[in-house]
């Protein structure tokens, strides 16, 4: 154990591994931690929050997001919604249209010895985010609200990692559904982990609502979009894997679409990307461009 959590020290850019409170834990890197609290992010050990356009649009009584409209989560809404990452600037791809700062991800699989229980991760999380929300406590429009957004109704794990790599993960879906407030917990995953989707459906730890992306209708498209970086060689077959798991798992289920000038906006793909969705049953399909 030692010695491989040695050579994930040497390999790590944004993450350092070191005692935290008397035991030997992950961390975003105090300079990557600086960079992100700048642009708006609260930083928890390796764990990131933030509160999106939607979450402050509801805050100041304006509107809510798609999600409250389609799913009718956040239920009360999107002021009461927390969009976190158990395991932020972690991820397995380096997605040419991503809007997080790809340059800053790390990519590996952290042991469970080396992250935080779920628990602490969730306090931890909300402490942070309550730093962030100081500012409206004040405001005469966001007062009411920003008590309400003390008590979350909706989490949201799609921030800025990918949430599957969080090898605790069926336990902290177990622990937020625990939460007295909890209605609805939704993941985004990019599908190159099926092993932890089998986990989540046998250990009885789904989410409300389970997003895989799906950007690409082949296999050339696929490398070109999503520039897997951690399992190179089958990365396709391992999203194929999880794309045929959406068929099985017993939750609603979202296939979502970002639609890139001059990769796949292609009507000539449709034929290709159909024959991909039949693999699976899904609830519903969501596109988004860029």
């Amino acid at each position: 154990m030692e010695r491989t959590t040695q050579l994930i020290k040497e390999q790590l850019k944004y993450h350092v591994i070191g005692e935290v409170g008397g035991r030997v834990r992950l961390r975003i890197s105090d300079e990557a931690k600086a960079k992100l609290m700048r642009a708006g992010y609260g930083i928890y050990n390796h764990s990131t929050v933030e509160l999106c356009h939607w979450t402050r649009s509801a805050l100041t009584q304006e509107q809510s997001c798609y999600k409250f409209k389609f799913y009718g989560a956040p239920a009360g809404g999107s002021h009461r919604c927390v969009e976190f990452s158990p395991v932020g600037m972690v991820c397995s791809n380096r997605c040419v249209y991503c809007w997080r700062p790809t340059e800053s991800f790390d990519s590996f699989t952290p042991s469970e010895d080396l992250v935080d229980d779920p628990e602490e991760l969730i306090k931890g999380v909300l402490r942070e985010r309550y730093r962030l929300l100081t500012g409206y406590f004040g405001h005469p429009r966001a007062r009411e609200r920003a008590k309400e957004a003390l008590t979350p109704t909706h989490w949201s794990i799609s921030l800025s990692g990918e949430p599957t790599l969080y090898p605790k993960l069926p336990q902290l879906i177990k622990y937020l559904r625990s939460l007295p407030n909890t209605k609805s917990i939704f993941i985004v995953t990019n599908g190159e982990h099926p092993e932890m989707l089998e986990r989540l459906q046998r250990e009885d730890a789904l989410p409300t609502q389970l997003y895989l992306s799906c950007n690409a209708p082949n296999r050339e498209l696929f490398y070109r979009i999503n520039v897997p970086v951690m399992y190179r060689e089958d990365a396709w077959e391992r999203w194929l894997r999880s794309l045929e798991l959406l068929s099985k798992v017993n939750t609603r289920t979202v296939i979502r679409i970002t639609l890139i000038r001059s990769l796949n906006y292609d009507p000539r793909y449709i034929p290709e990307l159909r024959s991909s969705w039949l693999l699976g049953t899904h609830t519903s399909l969501r596109l988004s461009h860029t």
